[in-house]
């Protein structure tokens, strides 16, 4: 599949490392630059990424792509959502997708008008782990959900995987939520991977609310800025059934025979101790269930692989990622779509709803939006 990319930052970079390691699947066909030097480094590179890259947007779009990913700040995105959608092209859009409710309207209009293939780049609900929490749920295993905490992942991110879980869809919630702020010390970083440098005493933002739902479901939201990277800080999930529990890796359950039982998930993984197949994630299982499975493994006979193509070392989030290229993949050649646009709408409108009710102190009903009809 024939990418061109706008925007070139950390996100972008990562894409183009994925296709890098996924070169039978996908290509870096061209990238745009909105600054003329940024372009010229590029080209001074020796595009180690592959593809060309433009610096006028009308000859980026002629080129000719499979799709078009935008990855650039949410405040100049719209205009381009409406020039590649205009040109007739599909688009992965990075989150959030819009700058504000007036703008996340305008994004549904867009596909409204050009019949175009819009989706949005949430690949958190397609991490293995959650991808395997699904599964449960959907199995029925803990029963039907009533409510969860989630304390993974930021705003739309968390949102995203709650309302997954919840089966909460569309549906309309009262928001509460209040932001607080924790003294930690930070020592570590998307721009510093060295615990040694750079440590200083700061102010952890940490936001907590409530969606609420009228059938009496409940997501509880919890996040502070620095569980992403802080080794102090740690990430839990846990979602409460009628018949049932999942605590981080933990599941208890009633047997059929009436019995409270309980077993961890289990992630199966090469490369410790003495294996030698290189690090990568194989599957997780739970309770002698296959659970979740790499989609990009390399198929074996002995020790060697059939199509001469190792496993795609990807952490578990580039899983979820190359997961979204994979789904627009199928969605372009007339597949369902791998996140549909109105419930990313929806995420996105429910972060920004969530940020008022911590704003104004005040709970927030979630009024009817055009994706919701």
């Amino acid at each position: 599949m024939k990418i061109g990319f706008i925007g070139s930052g950390w996100r972008t970079r990562t894409y183009w490392r994925i296709i890098r390691m996924l070169p039978e699947r996908f290509e870096i066909s061209g990238v745009y630059f909105r600054d003329a030097e940024k372009a010229a480094a590029y080209e001074a590179e020796g595009q180690p990424f592959g593809g060309k890259a433009y610096t006028d947007l009308d000859e980026f779009l002629a080129a000719g792509y499979d799709m078009v990913m935008i990855l650039i700040p949410r405040k100049a995105v719209l205009p381009y959502i409406e020039k590649v959608t205009a040109a007739g092209l599909p688009v992965l859009v990075e989150t959030p997708p819009a700058n504000g409710v007036e703008e996340l309207k305008a994004v549904w209009a867009l596909q409204k008008r050009y019949g175009a293939k819009i989706q949005v780049a949430e690949q958190y609900f397609l991490q293995p782990y959650h991808r395997a929490v699904q599964s449960l749920v959907n199995q029925g295993v803990i029963g039907e959900v009533s409510n969860l905490r989630i304390s993974m992942m930021h705003d739309y991110h968390g949102i995203s995987v709650m309302r997954h879980l919840l089966g909460a869809g569309l549906k309309p919630c009262t928001i509460y939520a209040r932001g607080y702020e924790f003294p930690v010390l930070y020592h570590i970083g998307r721009n510093n991977l060295e615990p040694a440098e750079n440590q200083r005493m700061i102010r952890d933002r940490r936001k907590v609310a409530s969606f609420e739902y009228d059938d009496g479901k409940v997501g509880f939201f919890d996040f502070a800025d620095e569980q992403y990277f802080n080794y102090f800080r740690s990430r839990h999930l846990n979602v409460q059934g009628t018949h049932g529990e999942i605590n981080d890796y933990d599941v208890a359950w009633m047997s059929e025979d009436s019995i409270p039982m309980t077993a961890r998930m289990v992630r199966q993984e090469a490369g410790p101790d003495s294996n030698l197949e290189g690090m990568s994630l194989h599957r997780i299982t739970w309770n002698g269930k296959v659970l979740c499975e790499s989609p990009f493994l390399g198929r074996r006979t002995g020790s060697h692989f059939v199509n001469a193509q190792e496993d795609a070392r990807l952490s578990d989030d580039e899983i979820g990622m190359a997961s979204l290229l994979a789904g627009m993949e199928k969605m372009i050649a007339g597949g369902e779509e791998i996140y549909p646009l109105a419930e990313a709408l929806q995420d996105t409108y429910l972060y920004l709803m969530m940020d008022e009710a911590i704003r104004t102190g005040k709970p927030v009903r979630t009024e009817q939006m055009p994706w919701m009809e």
